[in-house]
């Protein structure tokens, strides 16, 4: 892409995604098996998180990595704009979309179970473009809540987009 387009693109995107909400939610169920190998991979023995499904188990808060990302990259691959009267993708090359931090916030949320089904949304926050190299950053206010509309987790994630992938 020219960098006539990615500049124009750029002006765009700050100008009109801070704030808005990200249309569209991704549902993820939460199974046993996946709580325990997760916990396992990071080497947690405590029993509240790798103890028998009868017990009960909590997910390590380490497991929100699994549902948090995957959900965001389905929303953000799925996101429409209407760009001078066109429609267009906000990620216009998969391949230049990367993950670029994360901070979770438990505050007032309760613990994520097996057998929960979980409804991400987000919001976009700070939308900035490093000048240096035209990256597109942008912060995604995230909710994620349970089948009881209970809040499990608040994160918000970085994005970046390189240069022709938007």
């Amino acid at each position: 892409m020219d960098p006539e387009k990615v500049k124009k693109n750029a002006e765009f995107l700050v100008k009109n995604l801070s704030g808005k909400e990200i249309t569209g939610s991704v549902n993820v169920g939460i199974r046993y098996k996946k709580l325990v190998d997760f916990a396992k991979i990071y080497g947690i023995t405590d029993p509240k998180y790798v103890g028998p499904e009868e017990d009960g188990i909590i997910a390590c808060h380490a497991f929100a990595n699994h549902f948090t990302i995957k959900a965001l990259y389905k929303l953000l691959l799925g996101m429409k704009l209407t760009q001078e009267g066109k429609e267009r993708t906000f990620i216009l090359d998969p391949g230049k979309l990367l993950h670029a931090g994360q901070l979770y916030n438990w505050d007032g949320c309760e613990d994520v179970r097996s057998g929960d089904k979980l409804n991400i949304t987000a919001k976009w926050g700070k939308v900035w473009v490093a000048v240096d190299n035209m990256i597109l950053f942008a912060e995604l206010h995230v909710e994620v809540k349970n089948q009881n509309d209970e809040m499990v987790c608040k994160p918000v994630v970085t994005a970046a987009v390189r240069p022709g992938g938007y």
